[in-house]
């Protein structure tokens, strides 16, 4: 009898919901707005910045930027943002970052994903070029990119070239003034050694 209670008291504790633990949805992003050209059309677009750490052995941090593109539909007959959708995209490394500030300046072509997402009041395409903290090589060379924007006043211009043969690629342009490159070195700072 022990034992049928025993086994009745486990199956209905299976039963009874266990409230999950979620994982946060990421870190705080800092953004900026900017300004994308691609063939006549010009918008303002908005980048945002991300900086995460490891936390244990599950959890990996991220640095990473992202540039948010509204409306970004508009731009289907002159730029494909088609094969840039997913985590596993094979387009190759067609985005070429471009950084200056009072202290250096420094570039680099990365792999950019993305993914359609709800923007401000439109519907936007957010690609974003990330390296794992627990990857020393990309870490550094992002790293190396984006450590020029920490000493303003600083400029990122991302050519995001256009996967479509031919096809016009989108330039984005980031000018920070001194207080935002300060806003930006303290996000970044854990993942740039500290600086």
């Amino acid at each position: 009898m022990v034992k049928l209670c025993l086994a009745y008291v486990i199956a209905v504790a299976a039963m009874v919901p266990v409230p999950a633990t979620a994982q946060s949805a990421g870190p705080p992003a800092l953004a900026f707005d900017g300004t994308a050209r691609t063939g006549s059309d010009t918008r303002t677009v908005r980048f945002r910045f991300f900086c995460s750490s490891n936390e244990g052995r599950d959890v990996t941090g991220v640095l990473a930027v992202d540039l948010e593109t509204p409306r970004y539909e508009q731009l289907r007959a002159i730029f494909d943002f088609d094969p840039f959708e997913g985590p596993d995209s094979t387009e190759g490394a067609l985005s070429a970052l471009q950084t200056s500030g009072a202290h250096g300046k420094a570039d680099g072509r990365f792999t950019a994903a993305g993914s359609a997402a709800e923007g401000t009041g439109a519907l936007s395409f957010v690609l974003e070029v990330n390296a794992s903290r627990r990857e020393a090589g990309p870490l550094k060379k992002l790293g190396t990119v984006l450590r020029p924007l920490l000493d303003g006043p600083a400029r990122l211009v991302w050519v995001q070239g256009n996967a479509k043969k031919g096809g016009a690629p989108l330039t984005a342009t980031l000018d920070l003034t001194p207080v935002q490159s300060d806003q930006l070195r303290a996000a970044l700072g854990p993942c740039l050694n500290g600086r």
